[in-house]
This record gives C-alpha cells, structure tokens and sequence, in this order.
C-alpha cells in the first residue's frame, strides 16, 4: 500500500526514488519497506508542524517532548522536534530532504524537520530497516525523507488556529505555497513559507492529573517496615527545601520539630514531615507545602515556541537532456523555557564548601547571620547550635530563563540530465546552522557562597550587612549579602551579585558534494538490470563558544565548549536484477544489492584529553556497509521481500570533542537506598569508533482478488548494534558499581563515609542493542455506492525484543511504559497499533483516529508484586510495577465551500485526545507520567481554512 501511494503521488507512469534506494524504478517492488505518510494526511490531521504527524506512527518514539524538552544548553535543545525510529535514539536515524542533507540544527548533527514549510511537502516516506549503503552514515534504524511538492502549480495558502482544552497553548499558522511555470513551461518556481506562533501552556498543577503530586519515593528502611524498596505514590513532596527556607538541622529538628522559615523571612511556621522522610532523602509522603513541589512547578508543560519556515527552488530545461536547479531555504525557532536550579537541603554534603555543585547538600549559615529569623537564632542559642543548615528552593530568589534561538539556511543547487541511455545528475550543498542559548537568572557558585555568608558590619563597615569575605578587608568589592530567609526579600543589588547570564553561540556548517550515474547497461532473463553509482564529499563543523564563567564551571549549570570538524568521501555502487519476469510461479523474481566505502576524518582543536587534561585530537577510519534484497512475487496477489544488510553509525561531534561539564544528577543510591544529588561530570570521548549494526528483514504484502483495494502486509525486522555509543549514565554507574562491576566503580567516587560525592559519565563504545519485532501495514479502501469512499489504514508494530547490554547485565527495553529516573537504555512497550478511518463524500471529510498503547511495565528492571519472585525486602522492589494502557481518538472534519477544478475553499477543524484522556500514572522528570509516551497537554481543538487556486 505505502508503495503505490507513492507511485500514485508522483504519477502513475513515471518512474521515482524511493527512500530505501538510490536505483530509479518504481516502488511497488521494493525489497524494503517502505511507509508514506501524504499530504492529504498531513493535512486532514490539522498538524502545526510535520513532526506532530510522524510522531504518531507506531514505530517513532519521540527522544524529547513538549515537556522534556524545556532546557536549553546546547545538544538537542527545545524546538528541535526529532525523529526516533525503532527507539533506537534519533542519532540512528537519518532524516532527508529530496534524499539530500540539511545543516544540523543540533549538536548531535540531526535536523529539525519542522523547519521545511508544510505547504510544500508532497510525501514523508519512511524507511523502518538500514539504509546506509544507499545514503551512508546515521541510518541505523532508518531514513526518513521529506519529498517536495517540485510540480506545484497555483497556490496553495492555510490560516488555523487552535487552543487545548484547558485554555492555554494557544498557537496560530500560516501557511502559504506557490507554484508557477515560465519560458513554456521550461522554468518551474516554487516557493512556500511558514508561520507559527505557540503560546506557553501551564505547569504541572494546571493539569489535574499531574496536580495530584504522583512521583517514585525511595524507602530507605524496606528491611524493616515491611514496605517495598521503591513506592509509586501521590503527595509525593519535596521534604528538604521549601522557597522560604526549611530548617533541616537534625538537632534542631528533634527539638523543635519540623519548622519553615515564611514568606517575609521574619518568624518560623510548622512544617510537617510525610511518611517515609529520611534526613538524607529529599522526598516524602504527604505532609506540608501541597502544591508547590519546585520540581514540579519549575517548568510548563509546554513552552512558547515562534517558528518560521521559508523555501524557494527554480528548475530549468536547458536542453532536452539537460536541467538545472536551484534552492534556498531559511528556517528560524525561537523558544523560551523555566527550569529547576537551587535545590540546596540533603544534609549529606556542606553546599557551601564549593566540594562540588551548591545543591549537593544544605546551605550552612552562622548564627551570627544578621538575616536569621530572631526565633531561629535564639532556638540556635538554646542549644547551643554555632551553625543551621537550611533547605532552600530557587523558585524563591530568581526562576532561570532560557532563550533558545536557531537560524539555519541552505542554498543548493545542481545539474540533472539524460546521456546515452543514462541518467545523472550532480550537486552542491551549502547550509549553516546558528544556534543560540542565552540563560538568566543562573546561581554564580562563588558569588552565591561568598554572598550567604552575612554578617554584621564592624569598624568602617559598622551599621551595615556586609559579605563576611569584607569584614576586616575588602576581598570581593562587588559582593552583596543574600537573604536566603522568605520571598522577594533579597535585595536588587544581592542578586545582581549572586546571579549571573550563560550563554552558548554555537555555528554548524555543511558543505555536500555529490554525483550519482543511473542505468541500465544489459538485460538479464527477467529483463533489464539496472544499476546506479556515486561519490560523495562532505564536510561539517561545528564552533561553539560559552562565556568565561561557564568555561570555568562557575555556574550551577554550566554550558560547554565543542570545537570539532569532519571530512567524509564515499563511493557505492548498487544494482538491481531482474532474474525472472512472468513465468508460472514467479510472476518476479529479483535481487537488490548496494555497497559503499566511507572513509571518515575527525579534528578538534580541543577535546577532553586523559587525565582532565583538554588539547588537541584527530581520529579517522574507513567504514564498510552493504545490502542485499530479494523481491519474490510468486503470483499476482503475494509479494514477499527481504533484505539484510551491514549498517553503521560514525560517531558526532558533540559524542568525541564537547567539553567537560559538572552539572547534578538525582541519584538512588543502592547502597542506602536513598535519594541524592550528586555531581556528576559529563563530556566528549575522542577515542569513540563507529557503531555497526546488521539488519535482518523479511516481509510479506499480500493483495487479494477476493477483496478488491484490500492490501496487508507484514515484515519482521532484526536490528543489532555492537559498539553502541552511550553514557551510561551516573544512575547505572552507580548502581552497576554497587553489584560488583568493576569496570563500573572507576568512574564513581565516595567519601570515607561512603557518600556518593562524584561520578564521572562519558560515552564509550562498550554497550551493545539488538531489537526485534514486526510492522503490520493494513489498507482497504470501500466504495459505498451513491453514498461516498472510506478508507481504512491500519500501522502496528510489535516488538519481541528490546535488549541493552553494557558493562553490567543485560537489560531488557520491551514493555517498559515508564521513562524510569535511573534509566539510561531505550525503551518501548510491547505494541503500538495506529488506526484511521477517512470517509469522503463531495465536499464532505470525516476521519477518526485511534492510537492504542498497551498496558506494560514501570520498569523492566524492577519487580513488583505482579511480577514472579516479588519481595518487598529486594532492593530492587516496588509497590507497583505496572503501567495501564491507553487509548487515544483524534477526529477531523473538512468541508469544501468552493470546489472548481483549480480553485478551491476548505474549512476544517480537528480535535486531538478528543476525551480528553489523562496519561496513565507513571511518574518521570518530575511529573507524575512518561511524557516521552503519553499525551500530557488533554484534548485539543484545531479550526482552519484553506484554499487553492
């Protein structure tokens, strides 16, 4: 089905490129397969952006979200809307435009497709199996490649606007296309543009569902209170800081119970611990301050986005075997987003001794500081306590706010032609990328140390508050004392002093050369071969610089510095033959191969060297990948295909030559089963290898005469990637570290107590993925006589294996529905089955959508008391490891007001979630659901119009 609709797009008699090969022939026999997502669906769905629609499908999982994706710093930041295939991580999947290469418009060298106007997209096709003999690197899991509408003729311009049910989000677009032909028809200009304007939604508590407070709590006595290591609960509170301050002393809390400091930092109120608080545990059960979890708060849901897209392409016919063409294309998003900073309050670690990040522990303070509460100090004085540690949350000085800007343009062009028999054609691609981060309101971690320490003002300094670093002598001039008592009660002038502005100015850069030969020189028995060659040089760089503070590490989080570039030549080759063609029993049969030679060379003026140290470094490697496919058509209604193939991955430049970083990491640290923030220190690896993969895929379509427009097909896939480049993650780290695992413990660091204090986590080549499953496609197409046409299309993806393998066992991805805090391993449940059923009568459209996600579990990793061998006394323990499914409707409605040949008016409307259907519980980043899976925003409504003419 997908084939012919491709075949169908582009004209019934002409032949075209399919994603999965670069040989020109028709795709209804594509070893391959292959699924199209059209304009029509595009536009039926009232999508904002293409990224919406592709996310949908059953085999995408989207690597970040309207709520995962709020922070900037670089990598993949806010409004970068990327494609994930397999779950295998968007870096395994290669995304094209007419089968060409953007810029990147991320560290990670991926593209954000939301930057092609939708007014010009004539098809997504979507390869699900390797494709990197045909196109080279990054297409491990599979392409993605946007096909433009290149014959447009008219115009074509859309207006809608649309709002979620809870009154927030509200975004307008515009849309506008042109197509015209010049010279008889001999030069054909397209132009299209983007418009979109996304407000903010609300935080966590604008959404019942998530004002409910659902969240992990760790249960540091589970061999004593009969209660499973882990509890999936609501009311699950922050228990060390409150915006006002919280004392966390223990002295002064077993003598005065618990107490919080009030908003006018004057006087102490009661604060109730919940169930299970631990002083070393930053979490609890129920008690005090409902609702303003800063966790939770500190972000919405969904940020404002403005998002403009502009493309241009002129094609000439120099000659009746020659064209030429040109495009220029200019993309610009602009985000803004909140984010947790201060988290100050585990007793664990002295937050002000500048050991490491200021929130790895309590912020301590000297009875003598003029800004204690009166009652505090004289409860200090009672019992003879020097010193109080206080429990602070950022919300209650300043929020960090990031402004995410990205410019990114592209000028293309290239010559195409027939000769001899042969087709070819020759290009040249310029893009440039400029990514922007500019964060405010971020802590200064000396400025924030020096400026809590007040005290009163002695000899020139008498009557006045004054940093103790200026008592005697004047040590820092600029230093302002910080009153970290109440809200809104520290001066201008302190946090002027206390927090500061990072920036990171980031330019990516592409230049693509490239030559392709098609043909077909002989026949075989089954009629003639065809075969297709070519070359390809390609440059990229990346320049990213960060202000001095960050590159010292000053801030509480700190952008890095990535300098690196690389050059790649590639040569393949590829064929098709036809063995036979219309005999008894083999109605086609054919073999498909491809091979390409890379040869890939990295630089970087400084990378992350051994030992701490930072210079330069160089690597380089050839890289070999091939495909074999067999299309097997036995009689006219079973066509069966197969492919397997040797892929790879070469590794981006942020993976080798980003710069190290310390930034904190919630830890649960097996070893006390508590909760913790631990510095941990990220960065580039410049030994990395590429990653290989083998894909194994075979498949059936079958095409009955008893049914007619009926199409189904299935293909079972096999994808295992040895090399696997990935930070383990400090959560794995640790916990590997605790079971024994060497290799493990020479990245973490405790103090002589035990307590985690650092943790070293950097890419590697030393992890393993295989995954296996099947795709099931169903189409069927009913005309209803005198009445109008349904369409039915069915797209499922089943998966029987999802395994991860690293230096400590094997873990297992399939059927885990929640995102997990310490997961650092892809994941996806079992199954996902997408449905649509589009009935057209005149001018009249109706399609519904349902998108089905089984139940499945929390955490593969974890045992509940559904699953075998449960005990609440395991440390790997929990109350409930289950995960319910969900089902979500999406209708739409369209109505032709004009409908004349060329010209026409359209109103339409959809609604997406249309019952408004909550996300099931399964807490993650703060909020109470894996918002990398489910809906978090509720219903949504579209209305529109669109016209042509």
């Amino acid at each position: 089905m997908a084939q012919e609709q491709a075949a169908e797009a582009d004209g019934a008699n002409e032949a075209i490129i399919v994603t999965g090969s670069r040989v020109v022939r028709n795709g209804a026999d594509m070893p391959t397969p292959v699924t199209v997502v059209g304009a029509d669906l595009i536009a039926q769905t009232g999508a904002t952006q293409l990224s919406q629609v592709i996310n949908d499908l059953p085999v995408v999982r989207t690597d970040t979200s309207s709520t995962t994706a709020f922070v900037g710093g670089g990598g993949n930041g806010p409004g970068n809307n990327l494609i994930n295939l397999r779950g295998l991580g968007a870096v395994r999947t290669l995304v094209l435009v007419d089968g060409l290469r953007f810029p990147a418009t991320t560290f990670t060298g991926l593209f954000n497709t939301d930057l092609i106007p939708s007014s010009l997209v004539s098809r997504l096709d979507i390869v699900t199996g390797g494709a990197s003999a045909a196109y080279g690197s990054d297409a491990v899991a599979g392409v993605v490649n946007i096909i433009l509408n290149n014959k447009l003729e008219g115009v074509r311009a859309s207006a809608q606007y649309g709002v979620t049910d809870a009154g927030d989000g509200d975004e307008q677009k515009y849309s506008f296309g042109v197509g015209q032909k010049f010279l008889d028809g001999r030069l054909h200009i397209i132009a299209g543009l983007d418009y979109q304007d996304r407000k903010r939604t609300g935080n966590c508590y604008s959404r019942s569902w998530c004002a409910q407070e659902y969240g992990v709590m760790s249960n540091a006595n589970s061999a004593q209170n009969g209660l499973p290591a882990l509890i999936i609960s609501p009311d699950v509170r922050w228990s060390q800081n409150t915006p006002a301050g919280l004392i966390v002393s223990s002295r002064l809390t077993n003598a005065f119970g618990g107490q919080q400091v009030s908003d006018d930092g004057t006087t102490l109120l009661p604060f109730t611990f919940g169930q299970l608080y631990a002083p070393n545990n930053n979490q609890m059960i129920g008690g005090s301050r409902r609702g303003i979890n800063p966790a939770s708060s500190a972000f919405d849901l969904q940020g404002p986005q403005k998002r403009l897209a502009a493309l241009f392409r002129a094609e000439a016919e120099l000659s009746d075997n020659l064209k030429a063409w040109v495009d220029s294309s200019y993309g610009q998003t602009d985000n803004q987003g909140t984010f947790a900073q201060l988290r100050s309050g585990n007793q664990n670690a002295a937050g002000t001794l500048r050991a490491g990040p200021l929130n790895t522990g309590a912020i301590t303070l000297s009875v003598n500081n003029p800004f204690l509460p009166a009652q505090l100090r004289s409860q200090m004085q009672q019992i003879g306590l020097a010193n109080v540690n206080i429990g602070k949350a950022g919300d209650g000085l300043l929020v960090p706010i990031v402004d995410y800007h990205v410019e990114s343009y592209r000028v293309a062009a290239g010559l195409k032609g027939d000769l001899g028999g042969w087709t070819w054609d020759a290009s040249y691609v310029r893009g440039v990328s400029k990514l922007d981060n500019v964060a405010r309101n971020i802590i200064n971690q000396n400025n924030f140390s020096r400026a809590v320490q007040a005290v009163n003002g002695t000899g020139a300094n008498a009557g006045r508050i004054v940093c103790a670093v200026n008592q005697s002598a004047t040590t820092d001039a600029a230093c302002q004392p910080l009153n970290l008592f109440g809200v809104g009660t520290a001066s201008d002038a302190a946090l002027q002093y206390v927090y500061g502005t990072a920036v990171q100015r980031s330019r990516i850069t592409l230049d693509d050369v490239s030559a392709n030969v098609q043909g077909q020189p002989f026949d075989a028995w089954g009629g003639p071969v065809s075969v297709a060659a070519g070359a390809e040089y390609r440059t990229e760089s990346i320049a990213a610089d960060v202000d001095p503070v960050s590159a010292a590490g000053g801030f509480i989080q700190n952008y890095s510095a990535l300098h690196g570039r690389s050059k790649v030549f590639e040569v393949y080759a590829e064929a098709n033959v036809p063995l036979l063609s219309n005999v008894p029993l083999a109605e086609t049969l054919e073999v498909n191969g491809a091979v390409r030679h890379a040869h890939y060379k990295f630089s970087s003026p400084e990378a992350p060297l051994a030992g701490g140290a930072v210079g330069p470094a160089d690597s380089s490697f050839n890289a070999v990948t091939w495909k074999l496919g067999l299309v097997y058509k036995p009689v006219d209604w079973l066509r069966m295909r197969g492919t397997i193939s040797r892929d790879f991955r070469a590794p981006n430049m942020n993976e080798q030559y980003i710069l190290p970083n310390v930034q904190n990491s919630a830890i649960l640290d097996p070893a006390t089963n508590t909760s913790t923030q631990v510095a941990t220190q990220s960065g580039g690896n410049p030994n990395l290898r590429p990653e290989i993969s083998h894909t194994k895929t075979f498949g059936v379509t079958i095409q009955p005469a008893a049914i007619p427009n009926l199409q189904l097909s299935v293909d079972y896939y096999d994808i295992k990637v040895t090399g696997y480049i990935a930070a383990v993650g400090g959560p794995t780290l640790v916990t590997q570290c605790f079971q024994g695992a060497q290799d493990a413990c020479a990245f973490v660091t405790r103090d002589a107590n035990g307590v985690l204090t650092f943790i070293r986590n950097i890419s590697a080549n030393a992890n393993e993925l295989q995954v296996k499953g099947f795709d099931v496609e169903l189409g069927y197409r009913k005309q209803i006589e005198n009445i109008g046409t349904l369409d039915l299309r069915i797209l499922g993806t089943a998966y029987t294996k999802l395994t991860y393998v690293n230096a400590g066992s094997p873990l297992n991805g399939k059927c885990q529905n929640g995102t997990v805090t310490q997961q650092a391993y892809p994941s996806m449940s079992c199954y996902q089955i997408n449905t649509r059923a589009t009935f057209t009568s005149g001018p009249l459209t109706l399609g519904m959508q349902s998108r089905y996600i089984p139940k499945g579990k929390f955490g593969t990793t974890y045992v509940g008391p559904q699953d075998d061998g449960y005990s609440p006394t395991l440390p790997n323990s929990i109350n409930d490891n289950r995960v319910k499914a969900v089902t979500y409707v999406d209708v739409n409605a369209s109505y032709r007001i004009i409908d004349n040949g060329p010209r026409m008016v359209e109103v339409f409307g959809a609604i997406k979630n249309a019952f408004n259907t909550n996300p099931p519980v399964a807490p993650a980043n703060n909020i109470g659901t894996n918002a990398n899976l489910y809906d978090v925003l509720g219903r949504t409504f579209r209305v529109g119009v669109r016209m042509a003419y």
